[in-house]
């Protein structure tokens, strides 16, 4: 077997504290870059709560609207983006290989060398005013809701976006400060993935930010608070979403396998436990679906389905009941099916550098090095006796958060009563 045709990673930390990842692909045709930033909603208060999502689309769109090499690879064809995350705050461009010296070039430029003037400032704080507007009027919200529901109104509940009030706050000099405690090397991960040469990577990024300096400073750890509960978001519809989670395992926590393969057998489409005992033998719910987040200090799963008002108590009734189901285990069978999905669906990731590029970033900015292989290898490992005990440890009533978009909080607490 050829060593090359499996899954390497060439890893280095230059001596100011940055961290690089290259990952050569021998039969891509494209390359991904991305630069992660240790910095997201995580890190902010009530008070600051929204200025990393900020400072992302600042920082970004400084480059983006001006006369830059960014905004000739996208003129191009590049693919180029950015966003904030609960933990970090990702830039990154995917473009052809005779690109790749620009495009490394763009992303210096624009971490490096930020613009935080007065005139950007205003015009971005009118487009995410705009943004919250939208996105706090439709069922898009709902995600950050439960985040809500599971971790209270500081770090991981947070809201991405920020509260409107916030806005009017953010300024060249808090940003400038903001930029100078988290925008570091040492809380920095650059990422290559795709149509490269590992060592010639490695060269060139160094030419790029060996001398890219940091000034001691102190960062607070994120906190956050651990009270599950209900949230109701009234309407005049007469159909109801309803969010329903629970508390997990984080990104480190060697429960993740075993927990992501349980929100598999629950609620991944076709043939789940959900799907037959909700729509195909009761007919109550038309979609659903139970998705497993991590995070590195926490994780949790989502439930997610649509059904008529007066449905709502008896849906919630036998979703706790196939919850409870669960802590026997899966089945052989069961444990089967979700171990080959998963596979399936992490195998088909890797093929694109650039939907690989955001979990790789979420592995490196924690501490952990993804390899799609070892992955794989890990499900196989897990036991019908894992399933048991993860689902009885995590999936109980001190767990248990519910978002629902139709209901008041009282008719909610009706309905779980």
């Amino acid at each position: 077997m050829n060593m090359f045709a499996a899954d390497y990673l060439i890893k280095s930390i230059f001596p100011n504290g940055l961290q690089i990842l290259v990952q050569p692909r021998r039969y891509a045709r494209t390359t991904s870059w991305g630069i992660f930033v240790n910095h997201g909603v995580r890190d902010e208060t009530k008070e600051s709560n929204g200025i990393s999502h900020f400072m992302e689309h600042v920082i970004f769109n400084a480059q983006y609207r001006s006369q830059s090499e960014l905004a000739r690879l996208v003129q191009q064809g590049a693919i180029v983006e950015a966003f904030t995350t609960k933990e970090y705050t990702q830039f990154s461009v995917t473009t052809v290989p005779a690109e790749n010296d620009a495009a490394l070039q763009s992303l210096a430029t624009l971490i490096r060398r930020p613009s935080f003037n007065t005139s950007l400032i205003e015009t971005e704080r009118g487009v995410i005013d705009q943004e919250i507007k939208t996105f706090m009027s439709t069922r898009k919200s709902l995600d950050e809701w439960v985040e809500r529901a599971l971790f209270g109104n500081r770090s991981l509940g947070l809201f991405t976006l920020g509260p409107r009030e916030n806005l009017d706050t953010f300024n060249e000099a808090n940003l400038q400060e903001r930029y100078s405690t988290y925008y570091t090397p040492l809380r920095t991960v650059i990422i290559c993935q795709g149509a490269v040469e590992g060592t010639e990577v490695l060269e060139k990024v160094f030419d790029a930010f060996h001398d890219w300096a940091q000034k001691p400073t102190s960062i607070p750890p994120p906190r956050f608070e651990d009270v599950p509960q209900m949230i109701g978001i009234p309407t005049s519809s007469q159909q109801v979403s309803l969010y329903v989670a629970f508390r997990g395992p984080s990104l480190t926590n060697i429960d993740r396998l075993p927990f992501s393969l349980i929100a598999d057998c629950l609620g991944l489409g076709v043939g789940s436990r959900l799907w037959n005992s909700l729509r195909e033998e009761r007919q109550l719910v038309y979609e659903i679906q139970a998705t497993p987040t991590t995070y590195g200090v926490a994780g949790y799963m989502t439930i997610r389905l649509s059904c008529e008002r007066n449905k709502v108590r008896e849906v919630i009734q036998v979703l706790l009941a196939e919850i409870a189901k669960l802590h026997q285990g899966l089945d052989d069978s069961e444990l089967e099916r979700a171990r080959t999905i998963r596979t399936t669906g992490l195998l088909h990731q890797h093929e694109n550098s650039r939907l690989m590029l955001p979990s790789t970033g979420k592995f490196a900015v924690n501490g952990l090095t993804l390899f799609v292989d070892t992955e794989i290898q890990s499900l196989k490992l897990v036991t019908t006796d894992d399933t048991a005990r993860v689902a009885r440890q995590y999936l109980n009533e001190d767990t248990l958060a519910i978002v629902a978009y139709g209901l008041s909080r009282e008719e909610l607490l009706n309905s779980v009563a």
